[in-house]
């Protein structure tokens, strides 16, 4: 009888990911028609993205982070419209309605996938960039590779070292922690980007959206192991050394990437580094407190 009991809750806890699992469909141009913006194939896929406001103003490259795609840019981008620039937002491999191809999820990865994007939908023109949280190490590593593209760089609450993730690294155990409780949990968890989060009541739904795509698990875990787990100093160091103009945001109620980052950053960042920190704003501040932040970027992308 022991032994029977055993073998069920064995195979209940070996079961828990495919319980666990939203992701029921695979993304085809069905879906991708339900999807604002327009999508290119580029070297491992399709990759959505918007390049919206005049063709002959200074773009602006927009660069989500961790796991929310590139929604998190709707209330920026009407203000550097208005201000008049060019905009590119995307989606990354493997998030909202890019593929998820199955390869290396690291900085490399991202950073291809910028100067692929921008060489097929923008000419491969000079750019401002502008980093959230992980997409500000993104940011960092693409200037590192590339500084004379960039006209300047702008980060808000940059992940600007690297994050002990445990055994979601191991191969086996990793990936069903992960699949069983991690990626579950992201849902709830991104109220934690919000300082009001009743405000936003579709918040949590928005971000689901793009988890009943086959790949979305895969691609995030993978990106743990190797970006989140990384440290990308060097790279921030390496934009330390050009004579490019920088820009640093923050809010005080970060309850993700804190506060106390963000001297660390600007170090890093060295000459021409501008710190402006904002009051009773999260790490989505430029989705939730989008009027300061907009102006705050406005300005420096006007200087």
């Amino acid at each position: 009888m022991l032994l029977i009991v055993l073998s069920l809750v064995l195979v209940l806890i070996a079961l828990l990911p495919v319980w666990r699992n939203r992701e029921k469909l695979q993304l085809n141009d069905v879906h991708r028609a339900m999807a604002p913006g327009r999508f290119v194939d580029l070297s491992l896929g399709k990759v959505h993205y918007q390049l919206q406001g005049n063709s002959d103003a200074p773009l602006v490259v927009l660069v989500h982070g961790f796991s929310a795609p590139s929604y998190m840019w709707d209330n920026t981008v009407p203000a550097l419209h208005r201000a008049g620039y060019c905009t590119l937002t995307f989606d990354l491999y493997g998030r909202g309605f890019s593929d998820r191809p199955d390869t290396k999820y690291d900085k490399r990865l991202f950073v291809s996938q910028i100067e692929d994007l921008v060489a097929c939908v923008a000419k491969g023109r000079s750019f401002h960039i502008v980093g959230l949280s992980m997409g500000g190490a993104i940011t960092s590593a693409y200037v590192a590779q590339y500084p004379e593209k960039i006209l300047s760089v702008s980060y808000v609450a940059p992940f600007n070292q690297p994050v002990d993730i445990g055994p979601l690294t191991m191969p086996i155990l990793g990936r069903w922690l992960g699949y069983s409780f991690f990626i579950p949990s992201l849902p709830q968890n991104q109220s934690n980007d919000l300082v009001h989060p009743e405000r936003f009541p579709q918040w949590q739904s928005q971000f689901e959206q793009q988890m009943q795509y086959t790949g979305f698990r895969r691609a995030i875990i993978n990106t743990g192991c190797n970006l989140i787990s990384k440290d990308p100093s060097e790279d921030f160091r390496s934009v330390g050394q050009t004579k490019l103009r920088k820009l640093v945001l923050w809010g005080k109620n970060d309850k993700v990437i804190p506060i106390e980052d963000a001297q660390r950053v600007v170090e890093m960042l060295g000459k021409n580094t501008e710190l402006k920190v904002f009051e009773n704003a999260g790490h989505a501040m430029q989705y939730e407190a989008f009027e300061r932040i907009n102006a705050a970027l406005v300005s420096h992308l006007s200087a």
